[in-house]
């Protein structure tokens, strides 16, 4: 008898049909991968199956008990873990506080408000901390932790409360290629010790065919496919859908994938232009913790600079330093010939500089035609008097097909691929010289990915800076120049990026890359 049986499930949010007739079985110690393009469903039937949307149509039995409109925190009740697709922590707690929060909910002690819970279960905590490599950063505030790090919390805050099944809706968005086989190899070794099921959604192809016993692939609400990694693999139709030109390894976008596709912008232009962008010695602090340490770089027209490194590194606060968006630092940051290191975020904004940050942040409850106007800026020239090229909804709309589809669809039900294209979007409204893009390729479908690669060479040959911070190799080497790595907020290795993509030392010291 299977642990969780899904009979038929579906949900419509006005006239889009999220999920039609959707049924799965899921043994106990089993590992099902629920994977397909951005905006087939899958975090709508996550949603559907964790409590927190119920479904028009269905049934959803766990352990032969019909859960289908339970509340999450019966679910939880019941042995029903989860983790989401944007983090969810305590930013302000400890990572061990976060733990311990968690199992004070699982044990029903949480509404004992007059009782210190910095002690409780300590132990216990830190071994759930050590199981997902946390043990080091125990101390440290969620709102100092890398990405990465938060996801790898956000596990333990799952195993807390003692699942038997565990619903995790992206797992490793964040994480370095070997850290996310690492926890999702965790991950399956913890479903078959505890018997615990667990159904994930990935877009890391390594991590889905490398860990999960079977597959199931949704395409437009539907499942188009399911069964054994190898079968699907060979699957044309999901190929054509979902998988698109790829090796179904850990990258998006296999080597040489965009031979003959990079523009032809000259060599010397790059290289004897003035920077649009001119760092020095930049330091920065989080609180107390200081970050950033002498970080230097250059960004010259039509140039892309990859910011390269492991997580907790430095790269994300490199752009959240440029963008303004920290309160403590120094050093010199020079864009367009103006010193803007003390200006208001505002106004470096203003100035032409565009930041697109990982976490999306868009209007969830405004259309993508209104998100898209937030962010509308006049047009711009260079300083030679030249026209800089103006971003219209038109244009926008003939970079990222996918949004022109949608006009009118509210940000909130939006996939998360769907969500980052306008990200991107609504950042060129503002009529940038130069764009910091962090983690562009991060959880979105392998297809999707190769379109951001074609969008950011289109920026490129448009003449506009770009600042990448990028875990995914194949995506910085399809699109950047060069590559600067950062290690403990120092910049420890530069090279022209065909020529770091190709030293295998490199890679395998900077980056835990073979």
């Amino acid at each position: 008898m299977s642990l969780l049986e899904v009979r038929d499930l579906r949900k419509s949010f006005g006239g889009v049909q999220a999920v039609q007739g959707v049924s799965l079985d899921l043994s106990a110690g089993e590992v099902l991968a629920l994977i397909g393009p951005n905006g087939a469903g899958k975090t709508t039937t996550f949603q559907m199956l964790g409590g927190q949307i119920r479904p028009d149509a269905g049934r959803v039995r766990l352990g032969g008990r019909d859960v289908t409109h339970l509340a999450p925190r019966q679910l939880a009740r019941l042995g029903v873990g989860r983790t989401f697709q944007i983090a969810e922590t305590f930013t302000s707690f400890t990572a061990l506080a976060n733990v311990q929060m968690a199992l004070l909910a699982h044990d029903a002690r949480h509404w004992r408000f007059w009782r210190r819970a910095d002690g409780y279960r300590t132990q216990d905590a830190r071994t759930l901390l050590a199981q997902v490599d946390m043990v080091d950063q125990a101390e440290r505030p969620c709102s100092e932790l890398a990405y990465g790090d938060v996801k790898r919390l956000e596990l333990a805050l799952a195993l807390a409360g003692e699942p038997r099944l565990l619903l995790m809706d992206e797992p490793t968005a964040g994480m370095a290629p070997a850290e996310r086989v690492a926890l999702m190899r965790l991950a399956r070794d913890l479903a078959r010790q505890r018997r615990i099921a667990v159904l994930f959604t990935e877009h890391s192809m390594d991590v889905v065919f490398g860990q999960a016993d079977r597959i199931a692939v949704m395409v437009q609400g539907a499942l188009l496919a399911e069964g054994a990694p190898e079968a699907i693999r060979l699957d044309a139709r999901v190929q054509a859908a979902y998988l698109g030109v790829q090796d179904h390894g850990n990258q998006s976008l296999p080597r040489n994938a965009d031979k003959g596709l990079r523009p032809k912008t000259p060599e010397n232009h790059r290289t004897e232009a003035e920077p649009l962008l001119a760092v020095r010695e930049l330091h920065a602090w989080y609180g107390a913790a200081h970050i950033l340490h002498g970080v230097s770089l250059a960004v010259r027209p039509g140039e892309v600079v990859a910011l390269m490194g492991r997580n907790g590194a430095g790269k994300s606060t490199t752009l959240k330093s440029l963008a303004g968006l920290l309160a403590r630092t120094t050093g010199q940051v020079r864009f367009m010939g103006q010193e803007v290191a003390r200006w208001p975020v505002h106004r470096i904004a203003r100035a032409g500089l565009g930041y697109v940050p990982e976490e999306r942040r868009i209007f969830g409850d405004l259309t993508v035609l209104q998100n898209l106007e937030t962010g509308r800026q006049p047009p711009r020239v260079w300083p030679g008097g030249a026209p800089l090229a103006e971003w219209t909804i038109e244009r926008l709309f003939a970079l990222f097909p996918n949004l022109r589809e949608m006009p009118t669809r509210l940000g909130a039900r939006m996939s998360g691929g769907e969500q980052q294209m306008l990200t991107v979007a609504r950042t060129l409204m503002g009529q940038p010289y130069l764009l910091l893009l962090d983690e562009p390729s991060e959880g979105v479908a392998p297809v999707i990915v190769q379109q951001m690669a074609q969008a950011v060479r289109a920026l490129k040959a448009g003449g506009l800076g770009i600042v990448l911070s990028e875990q995914n190799l194949a995506f910085a080497e399809a699109v950047a120049d060069r590559a600067v790595v950062i290690e403990q907020g120092r910049i420890v290795h530069e090279a022209a990026m065909a020529e770091f993509a190709g030293d295998a030392r490199a890679r395998q010291r900077y980056l835990g890359v073979a």
